[in-house]
């Protein structure tokens, strides 16, 4: 009897077994693949308004903001924006509460949209694993983008994505190649470049002012240029501002030299108080910022007797290539921190037939560190060169001498320093250049004069036959920071430029 029950059970549970197998109700058709909400993105789309971010307001930013007016279009796996173009799009979707999701992110996007309910879509875009853009459903024919941690509408203008090469072209207004691909038709140069400018002071010292110029072109054609206070230093960490602040010392005023990163939600604050003490009467120590890299800031000391106020009262002027990370440390490092012992040999060998061309006594006795310590780069005919300094301080009439070093700057000094039409050339077609920056993209030339600033299209290794824009400069002004942007860098540079400095219009249509 108990075997049976034991065999009875088994067949009873085989065949509880046997019905998980069944096939599934027709009601089991509902737990399929989602629709593919995405879809409500196919079609083109054009940016028409800035509607909130974390910085300037819409009037500021559609003023000369890129992005407006440019055009988005998707299909399929397929997306184009900006003269990018993805052929393995994929997205994700997620539903969420409209209010809750513009709080979390701080970010008035909302103002002057409505959405039909509380809840809305949200369609975040990635190729290959990286992210591109987030999509904020408003309507079926609105949708909020966010571009950079900025939000801008943008409208259904048809529901067709009439290919590549057609949306390529349209989102620039550029005529259709078929026989080209987008992307070669496609090239986006900017540059942001640090302008340092004499200013004259009661003292009749002088000083100076910083600005940096945003720069770019597509396709060879210029677009509106920009300008705002202090150097704008793009790094590897992000972006960051660097100025000489002005600060009370115990004889008048003194230079101090500061840097700092750009926070994600804007840092807008200006030089007040070089402001407050333009108009001094009495310094102490000057410093005058002779270049700008990413990691590296070269400038010139200028200690002064306050007793005198006049320019002779300088009795002490030193270089120093100090870390950007680390300002305060105004001794600077030396030459062989960046280049090894060949930074140390080449200082060593231009000592040694200065002192000799000179004259001057070579067994006389120097301070080893401080030598090592008193380097710059500055410009010449279009490159970055090494200058020494030898501080001569027992001989007043001759306080110092400069001296070329015969060492090319390393790699993480400067990044870039080609020029893709040879130097010769320029002078030919510009007999006054005295300086000169060409892009990576070999499409785009700055050519600095004593007066002017010639932006000029590159065709092949000529220069195009007349400037496309003249920028006026100061006499006495240097460049001395030059950092390039390519391809999708040269948009997001803009965007930080625009939201992080109360920019001016220097040149082009807003």
């Amino acid at each position: 009897m108990r075997k049976r029950l034991i065999v009875f059970l088994l067949l009873l549970l085989l065949i509880m077994l046997s019905g998980c197998t069944v096939p599934a109700s027709d009601d089991a058709d509902r737990i399929g693949r989602p629709s593919n909400n995405a879809m409500l993105l196919e079609g083109t789309w054009k940016i028409d308004a800035y509607v909130g971010g974390d910085s300037a307001t819409a009037e500021q930013v559609d003023s000369v903001d890129p992005v407006i007016g440019e055009k988005m279009g998707f299909s399929s796996l397929t997306m184009v924006f900006g003269g990018n173009y993805w052929d393995d799009v994929s997205f994700k979707v997620k539903r969420v509460n409209v209010n809750e999701y513009f709080l979390h992110k701080n970010y008035n996007a909302m103002n002057g949209l409505k959405v039909s309910g509380d809840e809305t879509l949200v369609f975040t875009a990635y190729s290959q694993d990286k992210f591109l853009y987030e999509f904020v459903r408003i309507s079926d024919d609105t949708m909020v983008v966010s571009i950079d941690d900025q939000y801008y509408s943008m409208k259904k203008v048809s529901d067709k994505f009439s290919g590549k090469g057609d949306a390529m072209a349209g989102s620039l207004n550029l005529p259709a190649e078929k026989d080209m691909t987008a992307k070669s038709k496609i090239t986006r140069s900017g540059l942001l470049m640090g302008i340092r400018t004499p200013v004259k002071t009661e003292d009749g010292i002088g000083d100076y002012t910083y600005t940096t110029y945003w720069i770019s072109g597509v396709n060879r054609l210029f677009k509106p240029i920009l300008s705002a206070k202090d150097i704008y230093l793009p790094r590897m960490d992000g972006f960051w501002k660097l100025k000489i602040d002005k600060a009370m010392g115990t004889e008048g005023t003194e230079d101090i030299l500061t840097a700092s990163m750009v926070s994600k939600s804007g840092d807008k604050t200006q030089a007040i108080l070089a402001e407050n003490y333009s108009k001094r009467l009495e310094t102490m120590f000057r410093s005058a910022v002779a270049y700008v890299g990413n990691d590296y800031v070269c400038v010139e000391n200028t200690v002064l007797d306050s007793g005198e106020n006049t320019t002779s009262s300088a009795f002490r002027k030193t270089i120093r290539t100090l870390p950007v990370d680390n300002l305060n440390n105004i001794e600077g490092i030396k030459i062989s921190d960046i280049a090894g012992d060949n930074g140390t040999m080449a200082m060593e060998s231009a000592v040694f037939d200065l002192l000799k061309e000179s004259g001057y006594n070579s067994n006389m006795r120097m301070n080893e560190t401080e030598l090592q310590q008193s380097f710059a780069l500055y410009r010449k005919t279009g490159h970055w060169f090494f200058k020494g300094r030898l501080n001569l301080n027992s001989l007043p009439q001759l306080p110092y001498m400069d001296f070329n070093l015969n060492l090319i700057p390393p790699a993480n000094m400067v990044a870039y320093d080609m020029l893709q039409v040879p130097w010769t050339t320029i002078k030919d077609k510009v007999p006054q250049a005295v300086d000169v920056y060409t892009s990576p993209n070999k499409d785009i030339a700055v050519v600095i004069t004593r007066s002017e600033i010639l932006l000029y299209a590159i065709n092949g290794k000529e220069l195009s036959d007349q400037p496309s824009v003249k920028l006026p400069l100061t006499d006495g002004s240097s460049v001395i920071m030059a950092e390039w942007a390519v391809g999708d860098y040269v948009q997001s540079w803009e965007k930080s430029f625009v939201k992080n400095n109360e920019t001016s219009l220097v040149a082009g249509n807003k």
